[in-house]
């Protein structure tokens, strides 16, 4: 029997039964449309939380250096010590910041008829998380700008502290944020600054932080509260960088034996384990699913035994058979594919976009389009589906006795 004969044999098949047809379509549908949304979701978790780690953290590889202890048990480098190791760390070609934090720091907005003071989360006492930093911090950890733009190199000379803030501090400036004047509470004065951007992204828990030039925080005597350094090395020497850092911490920067963490790839071992548990999910669903059509396949089978037999009697083979009954299976599996694909395409955009913007993954920076690689994956388990559910079937039509046929 030639192959088109196989197609129109399984397609006027599907029109004669199309009770079972149409739930075998939509048990696929619904098998294949969980499998491609638990993927898609899958991958929104696992870009989120690459991308939070590289925003708190850094990107692999990231060391961050402490010092020695403070009364209060923070790290403090003094800023002659910062200046001797980003002397040295021009030997090794790498990428380093200091980072000066504290969350002593008052705020309030400069406005024509007076000033308006600034506060953060309130589950979080109110306070504000400053942080001092290199320009090139962003090339160490991710950031997304709203508006404005990150530290310059020369923000580090300005007489005004130039400030980056994230979406909290900035819903607190009014409707035009950028280029807002900001008063900051130094020792003996409050100090004039002005904010140049406003980072994207965050969540209802996220701290309220401001970002401004560590020479900046040096020069007013701001937040003396903890010091530490950070440095992006490549992954292959990572450990030696870490190795010679440690040298000329005890030997050159008079800071002893420092602690120095290595963060890296926590990201790739939750990915990996999630990547696992998602394939195995979509492994018992695909077994699961695809009973109830195998079961039906096997009804038709059994209800067919008298025209697979007047088949076999006009010169079809079992071959014939069993090419005609697995064609069958694929065009019905594709089409409940095609489906489910298509439903979870129609909810895809407001989904994906209320987790990007205001439910788990909000506080990165995520692509609220429709990922076709979950729809492919999809599709391909729908082929699966096809290809298992009809195999069964169409090898008992194949091994289907002319001699039995006649007699039933």
């Amino acid at each position: 029997m030639p192959i088109w004969g196989m197609v129109l044999s399984a397609l006027a098949e599907i029109r004669t039964s199309k009770v079972r047809v149409t739930l075998s379509v939509l048990c696929v549908s619904a098998l294949v449309a969980v499998v491609t949304l638990a993927i898609a979701l899958g991958g929104l978790a696992q870009q989120s939380l690459v991308q939070v780690f590289e925003q708190q953290v850094g990107r692999p590889v990231t060391l961050t250096m402490e010092g020695p202890p403070s009364s209060q048990g923070m790290s403090t480098m003094s800023d002659e010590t910062i200046a001797r190791i980003e002397s040295d760390l021009r030997r090794y070609r790498v990428v380093g910041s200091a980072l000066r934090t504290s969350q002593q720091i008052s705020y309030r907005q400069v406005l024509p008829g007076g000033t308006r003071p600034i506060k953060g989360n309130e589950d979080q006492g109110g306070q504000l998380s400053t942080i001092g930093a290199d320009p090139k911090l962003d090339r160490i950890r991710r950031f997304q700008l709203a508006s404005g733009r990150w530290l310059a190199p020369v923000d580090s000379q300005r007489f005004e502290p130039q400030l980056v803030v994230t979406k909290k501090f900035a819903d607190q400036l009014g409707p035009d944020p950028f280029g807002a004047v900001i008063e900051i509470a130094a020792p003996r004065k409050w100090v004039r600054a002005r904010v140049v951007g406003v980072l994207s992204g965050g969540t209802p828990w996220s701290p309220t932080e401001i970002f401004m030039p560590y020479r900046a925080m040096v020069r007013w005597e701001l937040g003396v509260e903890s010091t530490t350094y950070v440095v992006r090395v490549p992954k292959g020497q990572a450990n030696e960088v870490k190795d010679r850092l440690k040298l000329d911490a005890a030997k050159s920067w008079g800071l002893g034996d420092i602690m120095i963490q290595r963060d890296e790839g926590d990201t790739g071992f939750i990915s990996g384990t999630m990547g696992k548990v998602l394939v195995g999910s979509a492994v018992f669903l695909l077994l699961l699913g695809s009973l109830p059509v195998l079961v039906l396949g096997l009804m038709a089978v059994r209800q067919r035994r008298s025209e697979l037999g007047v088949q076999r009697c006009f010169g079809a083979t079992g071959s014939d058979l069993f090419l005609t009954v697995q064609l069958e299976a694929l065009i019905v599996s594709c089409a409940g594919g095609l489906l489910g694909i298509g439903s979870v395409y129609a909810i895809s955009g407001p989904l994906f976009d209320f987790l990007s913007n205001r439910g788990p993954f909000a506080e990165a920076d995520l692509s609220a389009t429709f990922p076709w690689r979950a729809a492919l994956l999809g599709m391909g388990v729908a082929v699966c589906v096809g290809l298992f559910t009809g195999l069964i079937p169409a090898l008992r039509a194949m091994r289907r006795s002319v001699i039995q046929a006649i007699r039933s």
